[in-house]
């Protein structure tokens, strides 16, 4: 009874790390990276001082891997903001419709999927953005920079703002930046939640040795009978 449990163990084992190992098994075409600062000044009553923050870009160049790639403005499909510790005030803006005022440099990657590179400047200030916030109202320009220059958000019809206490999102700190992720999740408010976590999806690879899995341990639970 033992061996016949870790035989199904091994099984199991083995042919989820070949589903969760082959390359773009679990990848899909956009990519994302996320910057996460701090708030020093802020003049938005729901938005915290001292409390975290984070940027979010989602490119796609059509690729299926994170390794050796580079995304230029061209690719820039979604950008979020996430405000306080609590992440419950929100901006999100579709840049696949409204694309950003200035977007110089690219992101690059390595042979690892680590960032070699990041864009010097994405700016967004566009009239009639398509966008949509959450526990704050946001109106009409939005405003927001990654370009390592306070400040960083901001309101203008109504003389509101959010400083970075490192003077600016900074691009060109790689470490401040995650390495790019596969993202799956379309650019709506319900990017929004602070619970929300997109995951990757299983590619038709995934789910043939996943299939095969079910049927290998099916065969084991008949023979134990």
């Amino acid at each position: 009874m033992r061996h016949l449990r870790n035989h199904r163990s091994r099984l199991a084992t083995a042919f989820l790390a070949c589903a969760i190992g082959l390359p773009g098994a679990a990848q899909a075409a956009p990519f994302a990276t996320t910057y996460t600062g701090t708030i020093s000044t802020t003049d938005f009553p729901e938005i915290i001082s001292g409390q975290s923050y984070s940027v979010t870009f989602v490119f796609d160049n059509g690729g299926n891997s994170a390794s050796n790639q580079a995304w230029t403005g061209a690719h820039l499909r979604c950008t979020f903001w996430r405000m306080n510790d609590a992440r419950n005030v929100g901006f999100v803006q579709d840049l696949a419709i409204s694309a950003p005022t200035l977007a110089l440099g690219s992101a690059t990657t390595d042979g690892a999927g680590v960032l070699t590179g990041m864009f010097t400047e994405i700016n967004g200030d566009p009239a009639g953005a398509s966008f949509s916030s959450t526990g704050i109202t946001h109106t009409v320009p939005a405003h927001w920079f990654a370009n390592g220059i306070n400040n960083v958000f901001s309101d203008a019809a109504q003389n509101r703002s959010v400083h970075d206490a490192s003077g600016g999102v900074q691009t060109q700190q790689l470490s401040r930046w995650s390495p790019p992720q596969p993202f799956s999740s379309p650019c709506t408010p319900a990017l929004l939640a602070p619970s929300a976590t997109p995951v990757p999806a299983l590619g038709s690879t995934g789910w043939v040795l996943l299939s095969a899995l079910l049927a290998g341990l099916g065969v084991v639970r008949r023979r134990r009978a």
